[in-house]
């Protein structure tokens, strides 16, 4: 049984898997209604397509405000809280709302916030967050005042009606109160000692399908190193066929790239690259760039940046992002190195090995015009 909450004029409650088309409708309105959501209008959210499976996740789900009293059932907001899909993530919850602008000033996005915030306390979770528009006063008032903390800006997010904005990256911490931080490394400390690998002709080149086997075992081996990534090795591909699949989709469009660091016949690093999925965010490309530890101070990870670059530079795209754990010191200073500059960070966002991790937020900017 899902919990209702009845306020005046309204009710709040989970969203039910049938009412999709509804909620895409409202949606829809309130698109049409503010130009500071992610979204254009008649774009639709990452969850439209299976409304029923995002709530099944059990970290993931939808709130929604309804007019008390009007048959159909009349929708005036909603809000949709996005847990991570990994171990070291679940406990981080991302939060979306939007509220009808003939319902706007009567309490309707507080409760909202309130039953997420309660649901997510039930469901485990430990920190939730949101991004805003620099420019949107009236929303950071609302998240300030709803005890979220400003944790940095993040430069040039959005292209809007053809000039650059950038968001500001809220959090609030629910829960893990006792559970200890990763400490920050010295700036300059060296932690790990050189590789001594020596590598003799290096190719940088698209993934195929064919690379499915190799792929796979060079996958689980470098989550297995270190627990600098997001995904454990419990959480690898996990067989040969998952691979071919996931590298032949790597080939389909523009969108999408997994390009290898091929040295002596043996995969070194891969770099994973993608664009935005709405025409607001489509300037930008998102990073995942990892090596093995053997090829570690030898040149890979240079390389793969410099393929990076000439991806991005070949689709004219102005943005260039990826996460780094704070507590990854040489990750930090090596995409430094290369142009990135730090800018939000996510406090005590994963948990790894026991204790909680900040997230940082580094992109390059290209200088594309709008």
């Amino acid at each position: 049984m899902r919990d209702i909450q009845t306020i005046g004029g309204f009710s709040i409650r989970e969203a039910r898997p049938c009412e999709r088309h509804a909620l895409l409708a409202l949606v829809a309105r309130i698109d049409t209604e503010s130009d500071f959501l992610l979204r254009e209008p008649g774009e639709r959210p990452f969850w439209a397509r299976d409304l029923a499976a995002f709530q099944a996740s059990g970290n993931s789900t939808i709130f929604v405000a309804e007019a008390v009293g009007n048959r159909p059932a009349d929708l005036v907001g909603y809000l949709s809280a996005h847990g991570g899909r990994f171990r070291r993530n679940r406990g981080a919850v991302t939060l979306a709302a939007g509220v009808r602008r003939d319902w706007n000033g009567r309490g309707v996005a507080t409760a909202l916030f309130a039953a997420a915030e309660n649901w997510a306390r039930r469901t485990g979770a430990h920190r939730l967050e949101l991004t805003v528009a620099e420019a949107n006063g009236r929303a950071l008032s609302l998240y300030e005042r709803l005890g979220f903390l400003d944790e940095g800006l993040m430069r040039d997010v959005l292209r809007v009606n053809g000039a650059w904005r950038s968001e500001r990256l809220m959090g609030k911490a629910i829960g893990a109160e006792g559970v200890p931080e990763w400490p920050i490394p010295m700036p300059g400390l060296t932690v790990e000692a050189p590789s001594q690998a020596r590598i003799g002709r290096l190719e940088i080149r698209p993934a195929l399908p064919a690379d499915a086997a190799a792929y796979l075992a060079y996958d689980h081996a470098v989550r297995s190193e270190t627990h600098f990534l997001m995904r454990s090795a419990a959480e690898s591909l996990p067989d040969v066929a998952a691979a071919r699949r996931f590298l032949a989709e790597q080939r389909i469009g523009d969108r999408a790239a997994t390009l290898l660091a091929v040295a002596d016949g043996t995969i070194a690093g891969s770099l994973s690259l993608w664009t935005g999925a709405y025409a607001r965010t489509a300037h930008e490309a998102g990073l995942g760039l990892a090596v093995r530890r053997d090829f570690w101070e030898t040149g890979v990870g240079g390389r793969l940046i410099d393929a990076a670059d000439l991806w991005v530079r070949a689709r004219r795209l102005h943005r260039l992002s990826l996460w780094v754990f704070g507590h990854n010191g040489r990750a930090r200073r090596f995409y430094a190195k290369h142009g990135f500059q730090e800018e939000a960070v996510a406090r005590r966002h994963s948990l790894i090995d026991g204790r909680l991790a900040d997230q940082l937020s580094m992109a390059k900017l290209y200088g594309a015009k709008p």
